[in-house]
């Protein structure tokens, strides 16, 4: 009786269940998934590179969080430094993990009266769209032990640079 009972059970329980399955034209804004072309993706990938990218804090604002032995950097130094992370593959190779990857990256630039003696990725202030992101950062550090940087970019002191990576790439 008991099983027949619980196979009772079972068997109501699924009828009642039968016509639960979510609709593929479901609409986005009542909480359920709904398909999307690949043209909104790529609208919604972008707006939320733009917003991690407008949301970024701009470098005084990190220099001051990090304390009197850091200025921000000048901007021969800062175009230097842009232009050597551009040239890296670094962002492509994160490129390849989120085509849609971008970013905010402060590097802090020790500077002493012979140049640089420590260039390094600052990743607690650093912001990503995504985990791809941390790869361009492991991939920054790894390139900028190579870079070398005379002392004409500025006094010894501790210097933040800011690098910005972009968004969508067929924007």
């Amino acid at each position: 009786m008991t099983f027949q009972f619980i196979l009772m059970c079972m068997l109501v329980t699924l009828a009642a269940c039968g016509h639960d399955r979510r609709s593929d034209t479901a609409d986005p804004r009542d909480g359920t998934s709904a398909a999307i072309s690949p043209d909104q993706y790529r609208q919604r990938q972008s707006a939320i590179a733009d917003s991690v990218l407008a949301a970024a804090r701009p470098v005084e604002k990190v220099v001051e969080e990090l304390g009197q032995d850091y200025t921000v950097g000048p901007d021969a130094l800062r175009d230097t430094i842009v232009a050597l992370a551009e040239r890296s593959d670094c962002f492509e190779a994160g490129r390849t993990t989120d085509p849609y990857l971008a970013g905010t990256v402060n590097i802090m630039a020790r500077m002493t009266p012979a140049g640089t003696d420590l260039v390094r990725v600052l990743t607690a202030n650093t912001r990503w769209t995504s985990a791809a992101g941390d790869l361009v950062d492991a991939c920054l550090n790894t390139e900028m032990r190579r870079w070398k940087l005379d002392a004409r970019y500025g006094k010894p002191a501790g210097y933040v640079v800011q690098v910005r990576f972009g968004g969508d790439p067929s924007r």
